[in-house]
């Protein structure tokens, strides 16, 4: 199968904050695309009360991240469970050289070549400003993120008979922890994808629609269409 017509294989990296699940929903609207967040399908564990989340509760709400050796299993179960005719979209793992390594083996064994890794690039200060206001609306519908500098969405919630609440991972410590934790695991994982050429780094400041247009126009300069 050429590269053109065969599904598309990517990764996501970037700081908490920079945006990445926004940018996630945003391709998988425009491809065949499965999304794998691995934050998010961690947080669902824990949320059921699962055995697995019991696990992993007490190191996400301090702003460490799961075990490899748990990591690695649910990645190969996941990746596994992707249709043939889709490609994936991979957000919050790969999260360290170790990790790459181990994703390369699984990617080998199912002959599903990894096309690209997107780096987004944000600085702290807006890091920190994107993570301490953020929000979740629950208890009105379908659950969603907001900041709380968007009064409109605020209000929003409200109406719907929302309540507005904070991640424990949002928290100002927990924060400060989280990008050290990044910058320390996750900078060598940059630094070994751009030496095999398949990294691409993107501006994550603006708006989500801007650094979505980046992300296509990379993508459409690759002939990675999707």
């Amino acid at each position: 199968m050429s590269m053109a017509s065969r599904p598309k294989h990517i990764v996501l990296i970037g700081p908490p904050g920079s945006g990445k699940s926004t940018l996630s929903e945003r391709l998988i609207q425009r491809a065949p695309l499965t999304l794998i967040a691995t934050g998010k399908r961690l947080r669902d564990e824990i949320r059921q009360g699962s055995a697995i989340g019991r696990q992993i509760e007490a190191r996400l709400d301090q702003g460490h991240f799961a075990p490899d050796s748990l990591m690695d299993k649910l990645m190969r179960e996941w990746l596994t469970n992707v249709p043939p005719d889709y490609g994936f979209l991979l957000d919050g793992y790969p999260r360290s050289r170790k990790q790459a390594f181990a994703l390369e083996g699984m990617l080998a064994d199912l002959k599903r070549p990894l096309d690209l890794v997107i780096a987004l690039e944000l600085n702290i200060n807006e890091a920190i400003r994107r993570l301490s206001g953020r929000r979740i609306c629950e208890g009105g519908g379908e659950p969603f993120t907001l900041h709380i500098d968007d009064v409109a969405a605020m209000h929003r919630c409200w109406e719907r008979g929302g309540r507005l609440v904070q991640r424990d991972d949002d928290r100002a410590e927990v924060i400060a922890e989280r990008l050290h934790v990044y910058v320390e695991q996750t900078q060598p994982l940059i630094d070994f994808y751009q030496h095999d050429g398949r990294l691409r780094m993107i501006d994550a400041q603006g708006s989500p629609d801007e650094v979505a247009e980046r992300v296509m126009a990379l993508l459409n300069d690759m002939e990675l269409e999707i």
